[in-house]
């Protein structure tokens, strides 16, 4: 009877070490901005600068920087710290990707069609790309610190966490936001970088609305 009772107690006690280190899910961010100076408010980032530190399944997710018709496709890529990005050259014409940038500097050399070379990268911040073949050529990877961001589509509307986004390239365990506190900022390379601050409730949508205009933006994350 002791022995019976010992494992029962045993059984209660680790269900509330389970139920105490469980983070309490809450919600996401539904937002859209309109920026002052551009066409379109597509592909601005909206992140939270200190969010809870979950990678997901980062040796199973896939992203990809394209080479096709002279250009970078996207030309803007989020990933998060730690992931692997693939430049596959889909072009019909040879290239060579490189990075100047002080997150992460970088020369893949000259490299043809259908082949494909690929990076990690593993210190978050902001990396743009250019092609030493071809000067038109530009696009930028950011590298986030916690897989809570968004990008805009051509509505200027966004989501974080963007489970779409994430899903897309492989990364499922990311659904919601611990509720608390956030500071919630912006970039995109012709805007000026805002920031505001949000509270995310215990239940419930957080709706965002911005304003943007042109500018030069602020840094990605203080160093």
């Amino acid at each position: 009877m002791v022995k019976k009772n010992n494992t029962v107690l045993f059984t209660v006690f680790l269900g509330i070490l389970i139920l105490a280190f469980t983070p309490a899910w809450a919600g996401t961010i539904a937002g859209s901005l309109t920026v002052k100076g551009l066409r379109s408010p597509k592909d601005v980032v909206v992140y939270i600068t200190r969010g809870p530190n979950q990678k997901g399944e980062l040796p199973q997710a896939r992203f990809s920087m394209d080479q096709k018709n002279l250009s970078f496709a996207p030309h803007v890529l989020l990933v998060p710290q730690g992931s692997t990005v693939h430049f596959p050259n889909n072009d019909k014409v040879a290239h060579n990707v490189f990075s100047m940038s002080r997150t992460q500097k970088f020369n893949l050399g000259n490299y043809g069609p259908g082949e494909s070379k690929k990076i990690i990268f593993n210190k978050p911040g902001l990396v743009e790309l250019r092609c030493d073949m071809h000067a038109e050529m530009s696009a930028y990877i950011l590298v986030m610190k916690n897989p809570f961001f968004g990008i805009t589509d051509k509505k200027g509307r966004f989501f974080i966490p963007d489970t779409s986004y994430l899903e897309a390239h492989g990364v499922t365990s990311i659904k919601d936001l611990p509720p608390g506190k956030y500071t919630v900022r912006t970039w995109h390379e012709k805007l000026k970088s805002v920031k505001k601050t949000i509270v995310v409730p215990k239940t419930g949508e957080v709706v965002l609305k911005l304003k943007l205009k042109r500018g030069t933006p602020g840094a990605l994350f203080k160093r």
